[in-house]
């Protein structure tokens, strides 16, 4: 089996778990696993320059705790984005709210008219300016999902070249990603208790301090607390009294469901909604 296939059926398993315990996710995961099927299955026709970083500049960046690249400058294959995209909205068309189904419609009219053009919505993703080259009537929030999960798989594939130059065993003492210095997302407890951040934008893993806000640098065990459900013992929420911020976690510890980042981003939703 390949690499891709795998990755797609570890998704699709992760998806039926969660929906077989949670089945309120089931709609929502249903348009969400076709997105991630799909850019799984894109990846193999996604193409990135292997980014070369001087060794001395690896060890200035280390010793500085600077990222190695900015989200702007991530070189994405911009053709095999605009394919993904396409798909996208055609998945959007038949399993996704409303809303979204509309915003699908608008994008792809957009594109096939010539009044966008796709690269638009993805350096709205990569942080890049796009004044004027995005119509009015395709709606921000959603030209930015449809753009950011359409370079999704260049991001991936950047991500892990990069992490190559990094030391996975050093904890990375600091609240952004090495990689593309973006916050986590997700946080993950592991093995002996270790705890890993998930990039909000790279996904790339990283080992931090397991006492430690990545908002505000505390590591003030009194000011640190976490909140869980007994229902639900594979997941918590750790928060911060100094700056008021959280971060969902995964105790993979305390499952024996199929654990992938993606899906656990999705499946967590309902933690938002109670903090």
């Amino acid at each position: 089996m390949s690499d891709s296939a795998a990755a797609q059926e570890e998704i699709q398993k992760a998806c039926r778990e969660v929906t077989a315990v949670r089945p309120f996710y089931t709609e929502i995961l249903k348009f969400y696993e076709a997105v991630f099927l799909a850019q799984e299955a894109a990846r193999i026709g996604t193409h990135v320059s292997k980014i070369e970083i001087p060794e001395d500049i690896l060890a200035m960046k280390a010793a500085e705790k600077f990222p190695l690249m900015a989200p702007a400058d991530f070189d994405i294959d911009v053709a095999a984005a605009v394919r993904l995209l396409e798909k996208l909205c055609e998945i959007a068309a038949v399993s996704a709210s409303p809303d979204m189904q509309a915003a699908a419609q608008t994008i792809s009219d957009a594109m096939s008219s010539g009044v966008m053009n796709p690269t638009a919505l993805f350096d709205l993703a990569l942080g890049k300016d796009i004044a004027g080259r995005i119509p009015s009537d395709v709606p921000a929030d959603m030209a930015l999902l449809f753009g950011y999960n359409s370079i999704h798989p260049s991001l991936r594939l950047i991500s892990e070249h990069l992490s190559a130059s990094l030391d996975a065993k050093e904890p990375w003492r600091t609240g952004y990603c090495p990689i593309c210095g973006s916050s986590p997302g997700l946080s993950m407890l592991k093995g002996d208790g270790d705890r890993w951040y998930v990039c909000s934008f790279c996904w790339h893993e990283w080992l931090t301090p397991r006492i430690y806000c990545p908002f505000c640098d505390n590591t003030d065990s009194g000011q640190l607390h976490y909140f869980f459900s007994d229902e639900e013992p594979e997941y918590r929420v750790d928060g911060c009294d100094r700056c008021s911020r959280y971060i969902k976690t995964v105790d993979i510890r305390k499952t024996s469901r199929t654990i992938v980042p993606v899906v656990e981003a999705i499946a967590t939703l309902h933690l938002d909604m109670k903090t």
